[in-house]
């Protein structure tokens, strides 16, 4: 087999080995650079992670129709959200994950800030239920869509924030 040699004595067939080593190291996160990324840190029950710029995280910004967007990604039909498979329809948990109506919130603080990490993030190891929750759901939101789902599962359990 020859080899292809390119400026500065590089083996083509070398460059393609880095390249696609690099290209699956960004793709699943590796590389250490998440920060420069300004993408949220993993960090479950952290309140304090990085969001996207954005967002407003103070729940007394949720609006009536941020809610009924959220509602909508909630149930499938915005977004492609599959929240309502895990979580029910009605929000209150099955087998597969927690119900998001109550004040027990088992990954965190129930904030609306905690809120927004988990559904970024996911939950790589839940606490009580069988499979994790992968990063927003398996879906992929705009930072409108994400703001708006978090709405939706914050005002589930605290229902004086709606205004």
């Amino acid at each position: 087999m020859s080899s292809v040699f390119l400026a500065g004595g590089w083996h083509f067939d070398r460059v393609i080995a880095l390249t696609t080593i690099g290209l699956v190291s960004f793709a699943c996160g590796g590389g250490g650079h998440r920060d420069k990324l300004n993408t949220p840190m993993i960090a479950t029950g952290d309140s304090t992670a990085r969001l996207p710029i954005a967002i407003d995280t103070n729940p007394a910004s949720i609006k009536p129709e941020t809610v009924a967007l959220g509602d909508s990604i909630f149930h499938g039909k915005v977004g492609g959200g599959t929240c309502m498979l895990c979580h029910g329809p009605d929000a209150k948990g099955t087998q597969l994950a927690p119900d998001l109506t109550d004040t027990i919130w088992l990954n965190g603080d129930g904030t609306f800030r905690f809120i927004m990490t988990t559904i970024i993030n996911g939950v790589p190891s839940p606490k009580a239920h069988p499979e994790p929750m992968l990063p927003m759901g398996g879906a992929s939101f705009s930072p409108a869509q994400l703001e708006a789902v978090a709405a939706y599962v914050y005002t589930r359990s605290h229902p004086e924030a709606i205004r």
